[in-house]
């Protein structure tokens, strides 16, 4: 077998648990988002999802680098998974308080304008701290392939705050953007406990051991600012679009864009299922992972994205009987981002493959490269044209991604192939089940 595949039958457990778990997690986000928008109106939605995206692009800041390490270090050892737990944890509270106090100070040029600084404090903290610690605990049970514990963290989390959601809506409170944004962090602040409790019983206390992770920053840096890159051409058109254009108009994208993410969840189990082995293949170099690839992700993830990209074209039209009239455009919006789950599958498969394989410089430099330019026609774009604008900046970025991503892949590729001997990619491909 080669080295780093899982059997077939438990990458497919696998790959099931976390497709129930990602099931139920769209079930409560779906509902989550559905009362929100209704709730709030268009313009306040829109005003929720800026400050959301501008929390987004500061995520993968929060642990430095470190949950993802954490993942790699414990799939390929799973004894280290009390100290890489107790690094992950330190570096997200140090960092997410850091970055939440950064992000208060900034709010008055980035946040919508009015937009009260407790709304940002708290959908900061409940991110950058109180989610990245459930992050942590997720991936600590993923990396030992514990995937009913890795599956159901978030769901919790998620069930905590439509939960308190919920409870405002049906109390004598009335739905604003302020008791939003503290049911938001309420929620969190007993689940992340809980769940920090069980991880911990679960692998044992240690104290941190930072210098194991200054070993590694760079990895981690690379790590970091790979992440930040995709968050920025994920979400920084949504808090451009509220200060650019309207909020009316952020709401009516955001609204679009969600939907996209709520159907690329199967995408994100099955590739979350492969993840151990294509780290533990990655050890030996880009042609292991890439076996990984071939014989279990790309035609399940290609059937998929195909059929799905189909339903949300088709189904656009039913968008405001669900959120309502005023997300009348959304229709059109949806229309045209269903075409970025095609492009997000071949993306993140190519990029993925890179990452395990030990080509995450590659992947980063690319990255930021398409971030920039994603930034750039959005300034361009968004006040000439509003939501359209973004929706064309998001698919040219998205577009632009995956053609560099495969083409960077198909060179180390052609490289490892030549080191070992083996024959050219090109001669490979004319062989039946040659990638």
């Amino acid at each position: 077998m080669t080295p780093g595949v899982q059997p077939t039958t438990r990458l497919g457990s696998n790959a099931t648990i976390l497709l129930v778990g990602q099931v139920g997690r769209i079930a409560l986000q779906g509902s989550y988002f559905v009362l929100l928008a209704r709730g709030l109106g268009a313009s306040s939605f829109g005003a929720a999802a800026a400050v959301l995206a501008l929390v987004s692009m500061l995520l993968p800041f929060s642990g430095l680098g470190s949950v993802l390490l954490l993942m790699r270090n414990v799939s390929q050892r799973h004894e280290a998974a009390a100290v890489q737990w107790a690094n992950a944890v330190a570096l997200v509270v140090m960092s997410g308080s850091v970055l939440t106090g950064a992000l208060l100070l900034a709010s008055p040029w980035v946040a919508p304008r009015g937009m009260p600084l407790a709304v940002v404090a708290a959908i900061a903290i409940g991110d950058l701290v109180l989610a990245q610690v459930v992050e942590a605990a997720r991936s600590v049970f993923h990396a030992k392939e514990r995937m009913i514990r890795s599956a159901y963290f978030p769901v919790l989390l998620q069930a905590g705050r439509l939960t308190a959601l919920l409870m405002v809506m049906a109390g004598p409170w009335d739905l604003t953007l302020e008791s939003w944004a503290l049911s938001y962090v309420g929620a969190s602040i007993p689940v992340t406990s809980i769940l920090a409790v069980v991880t911990l019983r679960h692998i044992g206390r240690s104290a941190p051991h930072l210098g194991e992770y200054t070993r590694e920053f760079k990895v981690g840096l690379l790590f970091m600012v790979g992440m930040s890159t995709t968050t920025v051409y994920n979400d920084a058109d949504k808090a451009l679009l509220a200060r650019l254009s309207t909020l009316h108009a952020a709401g009516v994208y955001s609204a679009a864009y969600r939907i996209v993410d709520v159907a690329y969840a199967p995408v994100r189990s099955l590739l979350g299922a492969a993840l151990p082995s294509m780290w533990r293949a990655g050890s030996d170099g880009l042609l292991p992972v890439l076996e990984v690839v071939r014989g279990r992700l790309l035609r399940p993830v290609a059937w998929y994205c195909v059929a799905a990209t189909g339903l949300m074209f088709a189904g656009a039209s039913y968008v405001p009987l669900v959120l309502g009239e005023q997300y009348t455009e959304s229709v059109p919006a949806l229309r045209a981002l269903s075409f970025l789950l095609l492009i997000k599958g071949c993306h993140y498969i190519a990029g993925d493959t890179l990452t395990c394989g030990g080509r995450q410089r590659a992947r980063t430099a690319t990255q930021i490269a398409v971030a920039t330019s994603n930034v750039l026609l959005c300034l361009w774009l968004i006040p000439r044209f509003s939501w359209q604008g973004a929706v064309a900046a998001s698919l040219a970025s998205d577009g632009l991604l995956a053609i560099v991503l495969v083409c960077v892949l198909r060179a180390g590729v052609r490289r490892e192939r030549r080191a070992a001997g083996h024959p050219s990619l090109d001669s490979a491909q004319s062989r039946p089940g040659t990638p």
